[in-house]
């Protein structure tokens, strides 16, 4: 493999969670060129990263602007083309595309590629996700599913580019200048020899952010308490947060918002002793600096999803229902900000600082505690410490070993389930599959079987309604379900014995999921 190309109009907490994929890529593939193409706005963060050879930047806010204030729109068009034009120009072994959305499947489909994996769209514009973990990520993006998704995107990536996890965190390189500004920002505010604790104020979103006032409280408290003094980190336009917690503060903090470039946030990240973080950016950074973090999971942020990589990390989790919400959710009462309690969040922070010492699950009111470790064969794992459903987590950890051992070839192939709940959408997989491999067979018959085929297709669309019908009803396999679903809305053949062999392919992979759900 000599051409391998990293398709990356993500964030940068995105471009943080390729590192493992990067670095896996180099190993198995010493002698390949790499090129990353990514979105202007989170080209700051490539310093930082090692492994590429190349990189081709798309320019998205020039051409808003040229749209927005250009005379004509000419000059945006050009600009497109041009970019385009870099992207048709080389020939790629392998395009790993981790962007889910139309754009960068339209950008992949101007590519020349002998394989590729993740979004791309066929020559009719129609969307094609390649390879069985492309959907499954996708498929967690359904929102009544995805709280069951027990695998980092992390993993996930890196399984897109057909490489092994390897077990070890998220990898960034501080520089030369982000550590000079790091050292600089220490002195000038005389923090040389104080233990360091960042609080993360802001996120992407509002509805992903623990109140300022929490915050507030919880700086006091950490001084007080533990000693330490206290940090804020944030984008520039994050420095409204950083004013109202200062207000509400009883002992200042030191104010780090918008005060840092991306390189010196991550040598200054680097030099905490612990960071509390909503699901944002900073927490990666603090994730490949092995610093520890404690997550704090508002809205739809979910630590099995995406998580700090790497292991001792906290997590906390609203011990409510709708925990975590759907992405896009207006919510008229968002109790998961104030579940979090600040006492849950000084005890997870003390956990991480002092070891937590004589810690239970009365500190933590109102959430469930999760640690970080890695698992033996590399995958990332989170495993429960305070306030746990153990019937839950026990179904967790097998959903777990199920997508993994079916993805990764490693799992039972067969052998009926004996749990009760399990048992009939086991028999409607035996039964699609016996049904498809006979449309198969009759389909290459001369003359063409149709009334035979017509009533095997009858057959095979009641198994498709029943298998949905399963699915919304039965929560144990609805995230099988939903998959199957899935890669069924993803076949694109034409030919009637193509398409009969592809659906032998979904039933055996559904009879191979729910197989291995029932293991234990």
């Amino acid at each position: 493999m000599r051409e391998i190309a990293l398709l990356a109009i993500a964030r940068y907490g995105d471009m943080i969670q390729t590192t493992p994929l990067v670095r896996q890529l180099r190993r198995a593939h010493p002698d390949a060129r790499l090129t990353a193409i990514v979105e202007d706005r989170f080209q700051g963060i490539l310093p930082l990263i090692q492994g590429f050879d190349r990189t081709i930047v798309l320019s998205k806010q020039d051409i808003a602007w040229e749209v927005a204030t250009g005379e004509t729109p000419l000059a945006a068009y050009l600009k497109m083309d041009s970019f385009v034009r870099q992207l048709e120009e080389g020939e790629y072994d392998l395009l790993v595309n981790i962007t889910c959305s139309g754009l960068s499947a339209f950008l992949a489909s101007a590519m020349k590629f002998r394989d590729a994996a993740g979004f791309i769209a066929d020559e009719r514009g129609q969307r094609v996700i390649r390879t069985q973990w492309g959907q499954y990520v996708f498929s967690w993006f359904n929102d009544h599913i995805r709280k069951y998704n027990p695998i980092n995107l992390v993993d996930i990536f890196t399984r897109l580019g057909g490489v092994m996890p390897d077990g070890k965190r998220v990898e960034l390189t501080p520089t030369a200048r982000g550590d000079e500004a790091a050292e600089a920002f220490i002195a000038e505010h005389g923090l040389g020899g104080k233990r360091l604790v960042g609080l993360q104020l802001g996120a992407s979103e509002a509805n992903r952010c623990w109140p300022v006032e929490n915050f507030a409280r919880l700086s006091d408290r950490l001084q007080r308490e533990l000693g330490v003094t206290t940090v804020l980190f944030g984008a520039p336009n994050e420095k409204e947060l950083a004013e109202k917690a200062l207000a509400a503060m009883e002992l200042p903090a030191v104010d780090a918002v918008g005060k840092t470039s991306i390189e010196g946030l991550y040598s200054l990240v680097g030099r905490c002793a612990a960071l509390v973080s909503n699901d944002t950016g900073t927490m990666h950074f603090a994730a490949a600096a092995g610093v520890p973090a404690v997550m704090l999971c508002i809205g739809p942020a979910f630590f099995r999803c995406t998580g700090p990589y790497g292991a001792g990390h906290v997590a906390l989790q609203p011990d409510i229902p709708c925990s975590p919400c759907p992405y896009g959710i207006e919510c008229g009462a968002p109790v998961c900000r104030t579940a979090i309690t600040t006492e849950a969040v000084f005890s997870a922070t003390r956990l991480l600082v002092e070891g937590g010492a004589g810690l239970t699950g009365r500190d933590f009111p109102g959430v469930r505690v999760y640690r970080s470790g890695f698992a033996p064969d590399g995958y990332l794992t989170w495993d429960g410490i305070f306030n746990l459903d153990q019937e839950a987590e026990q179904l967790t950890k097998r959903r777990e070993a199920m997508w993994k051992s079916c993805f990764d070839g490693t799992g039972k192939r067969s052998g009926e389930p004996k749990d009760d709940a399990l048992r009939p959408f086991h028999r409607l997989m035996v039964e699609g599959a016996r049904i498809s491999a006979e449309i198969a067979e009759a389909a290459r018959k001369k003359p063409l079987p149709v009334e035979k085929i017509r009533k095997l297709g009858e057959r095979e669309a009641a198994i498709e309604a029943e298998v949905k019908l399963l699915g919304y009803r039965e929560g144990l396999v609805s995230p099988i379900a939903t998959f199957l679903t899935l890669m069924r809305e993803n076949m694109v053949e034409t030919d009637l014995g193509a398409v009969a062999r592809e659906t032998h392919r979904l039933y055996e992979t559904g009879r191979s999921l729910v197989t291995n759900l029932a293991v234990v």
